[in-house]
């Protein structure tokens, strides 16, 4: 027999599925192109993750002698890792006669910057409070060798915080670490490290977090981050459980920070036993507690009723 010839009825319906084909297949070609473009930047992130979370200032600050005159009798000292590293950092004596002369701070800093950068915040905590004040470089920040990791962070706190103790042995002074931001991860995890039986007569978290990789996740839900992220820093509350339930511990937040969200901050707090204070500052940012009433004066009652108690 003859094959069929097509009809007019018969040509629609062929131009519907070669339609249909063209967009199947351009379907798979956006589909491709989409799932390559993610996969690059699952990659791209992974490679240079560490550089989207660390900013550190890696040369040394200016030696003290270029420093304002205030600031002439700073005293700069170095701190050897147990791997290894050295670093870097300035020690600030208290004030002689002031009321809490007998209370020296170690601060931990954030992940941007160099002590440098925190010097304005220690000449201020010491000049009214009267406190002395050590401020530590981690590895490659300010001049201190190696490359920023979670578990070398940890390590340089705990080297930070046998140096400041032996220092407030021979002063006869009381040792509170100061947290700021990520340094609030890494000193309590130094700090559980050392263990209930190393003396630490308080901790102070401004601007704390509960990790780093609940943030991450919030902010790019989109991303497997949970997979992709180095260094989470979900240890930190498991740490922050560990603490001497006898040593007082205050976190200070603001409740507009716009890096570390108040839950993050509530959670670490939530996580601590034993005595504990939670300041929260309205309308207060990540970088900006020091300049909103109470600030000084949260501190103050800290160590006068905690601390020093």
């Amino acid at each position: 027999r003859a094959p069929l010839a097509m009809t007019a009825d018969d040509e629609p319906a062929s131009l519907a599925g070669r339609l249909g084909g063209l967009a199947l297949s351009a379907g798979k070609t956006l589909g491709c192109v989409f799932g390559c473009g993610y996969i690059g930047v699952c990659a791209l992130l992974y490679v240079f993750q560490r550089k989207l979370q660390y900013f550190p200032t890696k040369d040394p600050p200016p030696s003290v002698s270029s420093l304002p005159a205030v600031c002439r009798d700073i005293e700069e000292f170095t701190v050897r890792t147990e791997d290894g590293e050295t670093l870097r950092g300035w020690y600030w004596a208290p004030v002689v006669g002031a009321k809490h002369a007998d209370v020296t701070l170690l601060q931990l800093h954030g992940n941007a910057g160099s002590r440098h950068n925190r010097l304005y915040w220690a000449h201020h905590v010491r000049s009214r409070l009267g406190v002395g004040v050590a401020l530590l470089d981690y590895r490659g920040y300010g001049g201190s060798t190696g490359t920023v990791t979670e578990k070398g962070m940890i390590l340089d706190g705990v080297a930070g915080i046998q140096w400041a103790r032996t220092r407030t042995n021979e002063t006869k002074s009381k040792l509170v670490l100061h947290l700021e931001s990520i340094g609030s991860a890494a000193g309590i995890c130094a700090a559980a490290r050392l263990g209930e039986d190393f003396v630490i007569d308080g901790i102070v978290a401004e601007g704390g977090l509960s990790s780093c990789v609940e943030i991450a996740q919030k902010l790019f839900s989109f991303l497997p981050v949970g997979m992709l992220m180095a260094d989470t820093w979900l240890g930190t509350c498991a740490s922050a459980s560990k603490l001497n339930p006898r040593m007082p511990f205050m976190s200070m937040h603001g409740d507009r920070d716009e890096i570390v969200p108040l839950w993050c901050g509530r959670k670490l707090f939530d996580a601590v036993k034993g005595t504990k204070v939670w300041k929260e500052f309205k309308k207060g940012g990540h970088n900006n507690l020091m300049e909103k009433n109470g600030y000084f004066e949260a501190l103050d009652e800290f160590y006068e009723q905690f601390v020093k108690a």
